[in-house]
């Protein structure tokens, strides 16, 4: 993968424009902003985003559950070719009804483009509700 900004946008400590180059850590950033975003809050990318914010009054948890998986599924088909999905699994927080996460389990394509060029690790990204994603190396 090439060198991309770093998302959050920030400075580097000698000023610059702060950049990441680390392909792991530059598809975290891709799902934060991916899942982060409801879809026609970028002009340019109307359909780009995971319409979370549209299940917030949702009564049904398994309805919700499934549209969030099925949502994070497509907008990764369509914005995401550097990975292979290979779980989603919307949480429920059992403390707090009112909070969710999302684990996305996934592994990089080296290239992008060929399935038979996979990277030889899962990686899990735990996407919290407020757009906090960490990210668990396992494989």
């Amino acid at each position: 993968m090439p060198t991309e900004i770093a998302f959050p946008f920030r400075l580097a400590s000698d000023g610059t424009i702060a950049v990441e180059t680390n392909p792991d850590r530059q598809i975290a950033q891709h799902v934060d902003a991916l899942v982060g975003t409801q879809p026609g809050e970028r002009v340019m990318l109307p359909d780009y985003g995971v319409p979370v914010a549209d299940l917030l009054f949702e009564p049904n948890a398994r309805f919700v559950a499934q549209e969030i998986t099925r949502a994070v599924e497509t907008a990764f088909n369509s914005y995401e070719p550097g990975v292979v999905l290979q779980k989603v699994t919307p949480i429920q927080d059992s403390t707090q009804q009112s909070l969710a996460r999302v684990e996305v389990d996934y592994i990089r394509r080296e290239d992008g483009t060929s399935p038979s060029s996979l990277a030889n690790q899962t990686n899990t990204a735990v996407v919290h509700v407020g757009g906090t994603v960490s990210e668990v190396i396992s494989g």
